[in-house]
């Protein structure tokens, strides 16, 4: 179940098919066909009353690949670019519509980041070293920069751990770090 504030975060970023089908080429029809074939991803969201929602970018992508009969492989080109070879889970990450549930831009480069980064994140907490400088420096980046990838979540209906499992990765890693090593995050006094 939605709450109302879930509602609102979603509707304020997230689309219908007959929205983003609008002034396009593409009708709902035909995209919910390439859905079905694995050639688009499944909606982000599917509201109580079965609206499905999409992220605004959501043809971003294959329009880039030349069309969805193009996009398994420039995807896997572009994703294989970023060092990440693990195509087949990062495609049906994607395909499966959490990403844009995730990320504020959805392409392999983000998805193949973020996967970097909660893997190191997750290695800097577990082998926390609060009083190494570096350790500090590099904790702060990588926190910083998956918070500049990742959405803010919807409030409610993604912080239920049914949704994923666990807690959102804003939750356990990006709110976790700060709250827990707060004086890493607070800035420095300027030098007199």
């Amino acid at each position: 179940m939605f709450t109302a504030a879930d509602l609102a975060y979603i509707r304020g970023d997230y689309r219908t098919l007959d929205e983003l089908c609008a002034g396009c080429h593409e009708t709902p029809a035909g995209v919910g066909r390439l859905i079905e074939k694995g050639l688009l991803p499944r909606p982000s969201y599917v509201l109580d009353d079965g609206t499905e929602m999409f992220p605004t970018d959501y043809f971003r992508l294959a329009d880039e690949a030349g069309g969805a009969e193009a996009l398994p492989a420039y995807f896997a080109k572009r994703l294989r670019e970023t060092g990440d070879d693990d195509v087949e889970e990062q495609w049906e990450g994607y395909l499966s519509g959490l990403y844009g549930v995730c990320l504020l831009e959805v392409t392999p480069e983000t998805i193949a980041r973020k996967t970097s980064l909660v893997t190191s994140l997750c290695e800097l907490l577990v082998l926390a070293k609060p009083r190494d400088p570096e350790w500090r420096e590099r904790l702060r980046a990588e926190v910083d920069e998956l918070d500049e990838l990742e959405r803010q979540f919807s409030p409610d209906y993604d912080r239920n751990e049914e949704r994923f499992g666990c807690k959102p990765t804003r939750d356990l890693l990006i709110a976790a770090a700060r709250e827990r090593y707060a004086d890493v995050f607070t800035p420095e006094p300027a030098a007199r």
